[in-house]
Order: C-alpha cells, then structure tokens, then sequence
C-alpha cells in the first residue's frame, strides 16, 4: 500500500507543477495579452441604431415637428416652401471583407426619411417609393441615403487610407465617390479614451474632419461617459467636385419671387449656393471605445456664395432659405443597447486585467506547492504523514527488520531485542571448544 502511494505521488507531483507553471503563466500574460486583444474592435461588429429628431434647447419649434426640410414639390409653385417636419435617421453598420487581425473594413447604410409633415389639419405621411437616382417623387418620404465604406484600425478606430468610399444616393446604380483626407472617428472610438486626447469627427456630409473638445464627464444609461463636442462651420456644398462638375443639387436658380427675396425685382434670376454643417455631440465609454449616446444637428441651406459682386443688394446678401434642419438624436432603446454593450466589453477586460492574474497567480502557486511537495514524499526526503504514505525504501525495510524481531526476557526482567541477547554472551575461548570436542569423542568411543 506503502509502495503504491509512493508512486502516485511520484505521478502527481509533476502533473501539479505542470499545471502550476501553466496557471502562473496566464496570470501573468493574461493582462498584457488577452486584455490588450479585447480592446481591438471586434470583427463581428454588428450594429443598428436609430436617431429621431428633437428639439434644440435654444428652438421654439414645435415639439412634435422640431425639423425642417425644403418641400420639393414647390420648385413647381410660385414660391418656395419650408415644412415642419419629423424626421428618423436609422443606420446599420457591419464588418465586411477586407479584414483581418489589425485592419477591419465598416460599411454603414444609412437612411433618413420623414414619416410625418405638419399641417393645418392631421399631419401628412409621405410614402417611401424607393426609387433609383434622379426618378423619385417630389412628395418622397426619403430625404437621403448613403452607403459609406471604409478601413478602420483595429485598435485606434482611426481610418487607415486603405478604403474610403461612399454612395450619397440611392438606387444601385449611384457610383461610389472616393473620400480622401479621412482621419476622423466615426463608428469607435480607442478603448482608453482619454478627456485629455486629441480626437476628430469624420462629417460625411460635408466630406471633412472637425476636431472634438471635451465637455464633461457624464452617465448614461448607468455608465459613465466622457461627452465629446464637435462644431463645423458652414461649407459651401458646391465646392465640393465629384468630377469637374458641382455636385447635384448643390447650385439652383430661381427667381427672387420665389426664393421670396423683398426689395428687388421678383423676375430677376439669382442664383444661390447650397450651405451645410453639422454639429455633434458624442458620448464615450472611456474604457471600451463604444459611442453610448449621439446627437447629431444637421443644418443645410440656400444663400449666396463666399465671393459676390460688389453692387449685390444687401437683401440678396442676407437672404437665407432653410433646405434642411434638424437635430437627431439616438432613441432610449438604442442608448441602452450601446451602454449595455459597453459594460459588457468592460466585464471582458476587467476579467482578463485583474480576476485571471488574481486567481490564476494564486491556483499556480498552490498547485506549484502542491507538486514540490509530492514530489520530496515520493523521494523520501519529507516524512509521509497519517494518510499520506507510510512507504519505506528496501534499505529502510532491510534495516528496520531488526525491531521487529522478538525479544527475550532480561535478567533485569526489561524485554531486549534477541539479537542484543545473542551478541551480549561471551565468546567461548579455544581450549574450551577443545575440551568439548574430546568429551564428545570419548562418549562416541563408550558407545
């Protein structure tokens, strides 16, 4: 039994140290491994939120129509008309090839559409027909829609050059405009965001980089955040060439009548540029990288260009028509879904920064003692304790015989081991043996 225990000591003591070694060293590559791998972005991103129009703080617009949008179907009457309007922007973005360990490629499809226009009476529901470049209905529902695509780093969300595309309208067959000089964030932001860091917003309308200043630290939805502001000032839209021509819709004549300009002639024809920028307001989990909250303010509008005749009418200067405004910002459901995957990415990190290396470190010590000790039992050098072995080697056997023997009553009436008893008697000496020897013979020769 002894000898058997003995052996599996000898068989446990290296799968301990083993799995101690192991133990240790996840504990300590854990934090400096895993966790820096958890902080890329993943490549099974897969995200849906959706943005409704609200009232700006400083706005007396009405609370169920806080937008406005341009109504289209006035190019045909006699003067322009401005709608107050509802408007709900809904995105998808998703990981599509080329990516890979260090470099992922997002495409985001976006729509914004108007599901309801005021009016004197119940409010108006535009259709959505879906139509292709340059054939949809002036009472079409859908304001705009792009596809944007681009190559991100893993690690900062940064763009990487690699691929920078977009689709501004709709319908398959829109080209692709290539978008140079990206650097802003759109989509993540690092894990590790800092209020002290120097971040860009990337303005797809507007096709530029604004830079971002840090506002407060804020919670949202139960997480604690760091509230990023970016301003862009007004960008004249027709200055921006998808070829050798300003783009689409960028540059339109009417009369003054119509663009409803007072203090000139109604007939005169004028001619006004298309105006944009965009405000937005980010709100960061700092530890993940994830974008929990957003409120974009999009503000476009007709008005003469930076550079005009001396003689213009100051009517003509000042005028301004509103093509569209409003402020869109994430519903709750979305909120909520952004900080619920925030938190969870947090528990992934804190997991493999500080319980792995706690535990693990711990486990492997014990482990790792566990082993050093079976492993001195199965040699001999460690006593075997009650239950643990009681094994000796064969020397050990061979020497301890001895006790065992029996033992022979004393003179002085103590038990001694028979062996002591044996060699404590006096050597017969040779004459005695001799005499022995020749009473032997003489008793054989009586015989």
């Amino acid at each position: 039994m002894a000898v058997g225990r003995s052996r599996l000591a000898r068989v446990i003591g290296p799968i301990l140290i083993f799995l101690g070694a192991l133990l240790i060293t996840s504990a300590i590559a854990s934090p400096i491994y895993v966790a820096d791998k958890l902080k890329t972005i993943p490549l099974d991103l897969d995200v849906t939120t959706i943005a409704k129009s609200a009232k700006p703080a400083d706005s007396d617009a009405d609370a169920e129509f806080p937008a406005k949008q341009l109504d289209l179907c006035s190019f045909n009457k006699p003067r322009a008309q401005v709608n107050e309007v509802a408007v709900t922007t809904q995105s998808r973005t998703l990981v599509t090839a080329p990516s890979d360990k260090s470099s992922m490629t997002v495409q985001s499809g976006t729509s914004m559409v108007v599901p309801s226009i005021k009016t004197k009476g119940d409010p108006r529901h535009p259709e959505l027909t879906g139509a292709n470049k340059n054939e949809r209905p002036c009472d079409d529902g859908l304001v705009q829609a792009w596809v944007d695509r681009v190559s991100l780093d893993r690690e900062s969300g940064a763009p990487n050059g690699k691929t920078s595309e977009a689709t501004f309208s709709p319908g398959e067959s829109a080209p692709a405009v290539k978008l140079g000089d990206r650097k802003g964030l759109q989509y993540r932001f690092p894990a590790g965001t800092e209020k002290e860091g120097k971040y860009e917003f990337f303005d797809l309308i507007t096709r530029s980089n604004m830079p971002l200043e840090f506002v407060e630290e804020k919670e949202v939805s139960g997480t604690n955040t760091l509230h990023f502001r970016g301003k862009r000032d007004w960008v004249d839209l027709s200055t921006i060439r998808d070829g050798n021509d300003p783009t689409l819709g960028t540059v339109l004549t009417k009369t003054a009548g119509w663009w409803g300009i007072d203090d000139v002639d109604p007939k005169d024809d004028i001619t006004l540029n298309r105006w944009a920028k965009t405000d937005v307001d980010l709100y960061v989990d700092p530890k993940s990288g994830i974008i929990v909250d957003q409120s974009q303010h999009f503000s476009q509008e007709f008005r003469l260009p930076g550079q005009v005749a001396p003689n213009t009418p100051r009517a003509v200067r000042d005028f301004r028509l509103n093509v569209f405004d409003a402020q869109q910002k994430w519903d709750d459901a979305t909120v909520r879904s952004q900080a619920e995957d925030a938190k969870s990415q947090q528990n992934k990190i804190a997991v493999a920064k500080y319980v792995v290396p706690i535990a693990g470190g711990l486990l492997g010590l014990i482990a790792l003692g566990l082993g050093v000790f079976a492993l001195l039992v199965s040699r001999g050098a460690v006593p075997a304790g009650p239950g643990f072995g009681r094994g000796k080697r064969k020397s050990d056997a061979a020497e301890g015989s001895l006790d065992d023997a029996p033992t022979v009553p004393t003179e002085s009436g103590e038990d001694e081991p028979a062996t002591e008893a044996f060699s404590a008697q006096p050597r017969p000496d040779d004459s005695q043996t001799e005499a022995i020897d020749f009473r032997d013979r003489d008793q054989r020769d009586q015989r």
